[in-house]
């Protein structure tokens, strides 16, 4: 039943009615709260913010319609069960008046009541439900503009906004964990042609391509995105030696030459690759950007297909 989800209030000065009710509600939500006049009932509604309200009408200090009032004032969806041993036409306008969502007359009939109260809790919960649902959405929504502002649309890889915050993120480590890093450059070679001679449909089958087997070739925590039209970048943390660098170069000019069928058509390219390094966080974002790519295109004037390391010492390559 719904109501065992749900918190009660209930309100009456006579004590022998509030144990016999409590027997009655205890098990039946999921806690169960009493008072004895209509002000300690509105002082436990503003403390526990109960879910559902049973008050008596006729009580000392305040009357259960009064304290109904007040609370439907601060919270009209508040569901609120008026209890009355008199059954009054102007009583029950009154009720009407405040949007009271039940009223139960005295002697209660259980049976009656409770069925009141599972349909009130039946109620909350669709509304919860529904609430849950359209955050459910509404999140979904904002992940997937998340997705679109960080993410390039074509190969799902991060773009260059979250590349800037990445580079960043592996500096400011660098620095505290006196590790080295890397970054590399890499541009397709003679990209362009293949856009030309077979369509743009054909250069993006290859930037997939080229995007899946350089995947294949880095760790899961290597960080690679695409920050132009060919052009793409890798973020290499905790570097343990040159050597390593230079087999992975190697590795990514290999499978970037993998070589895919289009349409009937056997394309391949190459990539070149500039490459350089944060000593122990000593280098900022520009300069290891400037760097490596100051050396891709090196690369690429040394005849392709081939890497090149930025050599902080003598500022070159």
């Amino acid at each position: 039943m719904a109501l065992h989800n749900f918190t009660l209030l209930y309100v009456e000065d006579d004590k022998n009615t509030q144990e016999e009710m409590k027997l009655i509600l205890q098990s039946e939500v999921k806690v169960f709260y009493q008072a004895y006049n209509g002000e300690e009932g509105l002082a436990y509604y503003k403390e526990k913010k109960p879910d559902i309200i049973i008050t008596d009408i006729n009580m000392p200090v305040m009357s259960g319609l009064d304290m109904a009032m007040v609370i439907k004032n601060m919270d009209r969806s508040r569901p609120i069960v008026i209890v009355s041993a008199f059954d009054e036409r102007g009583i029950l306008l009154d009720a009407i008046n405040i949007c009271i969502d039940g009223f139960v007359v005295k002697p209660i009939n259980v049976e009656l009541l409770m069925e009141r109260l599972e349909l009130i809790a039946q109620n909350l919960q669709n509304k919860i439900d529904a609430q849950r649902a359209k955050e459910m959405v509404r999140k979904a929504k904002e992940e997937k503009l998340y997705e679109l502002a960080h993410h390039d649309a074509l190969t799902s890889i991060p773009n260059r906004f979250l590349f800037n915050q990445q580079l960043n993120m592996a500096i400011s480590l660098s620095k505290i964990e006196k590790n080295d890093m890397s970054l590399f450059f890499i541009d397709l070679d003679n990209f362009k042609n293949i856009n030309d001679s077979y369509g743009h449909k054909a250069g993006d089958a290859i930037l997939v391509s080229v995007v899946d087997n350089i995947r294949s070739t880095i760790r899961k925590s290597d960080f690679l995105a695409r920050i132009g039209g060919d052009e793409f970048a890798l973020i290499v943390e905790n570097v343990s030696s040159k050597e390593c660098l230079m087999v992975l170069a190697r590795k990514i000019i290999k499978s970037a030459s993998t070589p895919i069928i289009f349409k009937g058509n056997h394309l391949q390219v190459s990539c070149s690759i500039g490459i350089s390094m944060c000593i122990e966080g000593n280098s900022d974002r520009e300069e290891l950007i400037q760097q490596a790519d100051f050396a891709m295109y090196q690369a690429k004037a040394n005849g392709k297909s081939d890497f090149l390391f930025y050599r902080q010492t003598t500022g070159g390559v």
